[in-house]
């Protein structure tokens, strides 16, 4: 039974193409169970939490929902950023919603990983059939992509697959929605090696000289005891 479900949900998927999320239209609306369930509070997130008619959560000035995947290399400098977004613009309004896309247990288990590095409290949703992927995204699912939505449930902005530092797009139109100034992430500078420690040393001394062992002692003088001639003398 669930794998007839499951394949008439996949098969009604180009229809859904039709309602792709885009600018001043409804967000297509989902609930998904999170990775983060402990941190978030709460074991499933829906867009309608937080937007729309029957939002529950009244203070939302804006929502973003950022689609991410494991294999994805500006995803992972963006989660970072937007936890940190989310600790200092909650309480004006901000919500974030990050959206996983892996459909394999190594990718879904390097999510976890990435959540759990980055001490993420705002919910990551586990998109493992790509349904709702492809409501927002198309069938081509480029990464990374963001999507601003309005308190009323419709879409603000769009960047599908943006080729833009993403925290250039963030912190400008969040400044502009929230009435805040929003930084963005300062550079990453490597720090230039040390240099080796300079350490004083004694200057080298010479060793005397050994004696020459080779040569023979001349005659008439005592060699390990009194000699005269070279002969041993002996007492009588």
């Amino acid at each position: 039974m669930t794998r007839l479900v499951l394949v008439a949900a996949l098969v009604a998927l180009p229809a859904l193409a039709e309602d792709l999320a885009e600018v001043d239209k409804s967000a297509p609306t989902f609930r998904l169970p999170v990775y983060n369930a402990k941190e978030f509070g709460e074991s499933t997130v829906a867009i309608d939490t937080y937007a729309g008619l029957e939002a529950t959560d009244k203070k939302t000035k804006v929502l973003v929902v950022s689609f991410m995947a494991s294999f994805c290399g500006p995803c992972k400098k963006e989660m970072p950023y937007l936890q940190t977004l989310h600790e200092k613009h909650k309480d004006q309004g901000l919500r974030v919603m990050m959206v996983a896309i892996d459909t394999e247990p190594e990718g879904q288990k390097l999510v976890e990983e990435l959540i759990a590095q980055n001490k993420v409290t705002f919910p990551v949703a586990k998109d493992r059939f790509n349904i709702v992927a492809r409501r927002w995204l198309g069938t081509q699912s480029p990464l990374p992509s963001l999507f601003f939505v309005r308190p009323n449930g419709t879409v603000a902005s769009v960047h599908r697959g943006y080729s833009k530092d993403g925290a250039e797009v963030l912190a400008t139109e969040l400044s502009q929605v929230l009435g805040v100034t929003v930084e963005k992430p300062a550079p990453v500078v490597e720090k230039a090696p040390e240099p080796a420690p300079v350490v004083d040393t004694p200057p080298a001394v010479a060793d005397p000289p050994k004696p020459d062992t080779t040569k023979k002692p001349p005659k008439g003088k005592a060699v390990g005891g009194d000699a005269v001639g070279g002969k041993k003398k002996t007492k009588t």
